[in-house]
């Protein structure tokens, strides 16, 4: 990784005696990782024995015990990207939302107490900004203009050894499961800006939720509901309906219907307060047909397409918002992963994979068979 901090070397003095700034005896020099050495299918996944990153100015070493997964790793292992995004340099670790124990910082940390300890659990927040301009001054690294994305711009915890910024980690307490931890980084906080943040959801809106199944849809319905609102969803097969419905959502209908009259009839003709959608091309038209008079529709994710036909008259004329969230603030983190320590928020997750089955659990979410989230289980 890139140098996290303008500090050099010997500026300042460690003032956690628990910081290890140098490599244990017992972290070996070499690690397996899942490597993508070239864009295509899951064939392209490659276990290799490479050598194990060493953490530099204001970093941190980790062992992966679980990293979930996300369709962002599906994009980095085809070669998508987004307008302005900088290209995947190959060969390449994915792997976004990790879960690990700390085994050393490297050197030049800000030397403030309260870090954690060598040997604690930690998750991390995957958002990288350059820590510097206006946007992350106030905590909002995704604004940033050199905004980036560990294990999509840096080697990500598809490995046994991932290397993070110190400043992203928080720890987690023992009660919580690797696998639920690993649940959170991702699709709960930009759930959580989305439905708290950006759309400001009240126990009077009717919400809707299209792709009410995934991991991030499902973590919206679960959120939206939590603040009160009344949510509606939209998933797939009645398997995954009722398991929305366990969620909080009152009403959720099949993707392979008509939904959007569906929806309308429901709501008595009136439409929904806040529509959110990450599936994109493909429901995005009918998303915006849902919303009553002066409505909102949150975008945070393209998982079908990023080109869609739209009416812009059935926009402005109907006063309709369309708003974005990509991921969230640093807050936002803070926030809703205290609500899942706390147990007010639960993470679903479908299954948890072993290391050597990441292809097989990649095919699942590229199938989109699961409910909630999926996780490869590392140590």
């Amino acid at each position: 990784m890139r140098e996290m901090d303008k500090a050099e070397e010997g500026d300042t003095m460690l003032k956690n005696d628990s910081i290890n700034t140098t490599k244990p005896n017992h972290v070996p020099d070499t690690m397996t990782a899942v490597v993508i050495k070239e864009h295509g299918g899951p064939e392209v996944l490659k276990y290799e024995s490479i050598a194990t990153p060493v953490p530099g100015l204001g970093e941190v070493l980790l062992k992966v015990e679980a990293t979930a997964l996300n369709h962002l790793d599906i994009f980095v292992r085809e070669g998508l990207k987004g307008p302005g995004v900088p290209e995947i340099t190959l060969p390449h670790i994915s792997g976004v939302d990790i879960v690990g124990t700390v085994e050393y910082y490297g050197k030049g940390l800000p030397g403030q107490k309260g870090e954690p300890a060598i040997g604690e659990r930690v998750i991390i927040n995957p958002a990288i900004g350059c820590n510097e301009c206006r946007f992350c001054r106030r905590g909002e690294p995704s604004m940033c203009h050199d905004y980036q994305i560990l294990g999509e711009h840096f080697w990500g915890g598809l490995a046994e050894y991932v290397v993070a910024p110190a400043r992203n980690i928080i720890p987690v307490p023992a009660h919580i499961p690797s696998e639920v931890a690993a649940a959170a980084p991702v699709v709960y906080t930009t759930a959580w800006r989305a439905v708290m943040t950006v759309a400001q959801v009240k126990p009077s809106d009717v919400v809707l939720v299209v792709g009410a199944s995934g991991g991030l849809g499902s973590a919206q319905v679960e959120i939206a509901a939590a603040a009160g609102a009344t949510v509606i969803g939209i998933a797939s097969t009645e398997e995954k309906r009722q398991k929305a419905r366990q969620k909080g959502a009152v009403a959720v209908f099949d993707s392979n219907g008509d939904w959007e009259a569906e929806v309308m009839e429901w709501t008595n003709g009136q439409g929904v307060s806040a529509a959110f959608d990450a599936v994109g091309a493909p429901t995005i038209r009918k998303s915006l047909r849902c919303l009553e008079m002066g409505g909102k529709i949150v975008l945070s994710g393209a998982t079908a397409g990023d080109s869609p036909d739209l009416s812009i008259r059935e926009i402005y004329q109907r006063h309709r918002q369309i708003l974005g969230a990509p991921m969230g603030n640093w807050e936002d983190f803070l926030q809703v992963t205290n609500l899942i320590w706390n147990g007010k928020l639960r993470p679903t997750i479908h299954k948890v994979y072993p290391f050597e089955e990441i292809a097989e659990a990649q095919r699942e979410l590229e199938e989109r068979k699961h409910f909630g989230k999926i996780v490869i289980k590392i140590s």
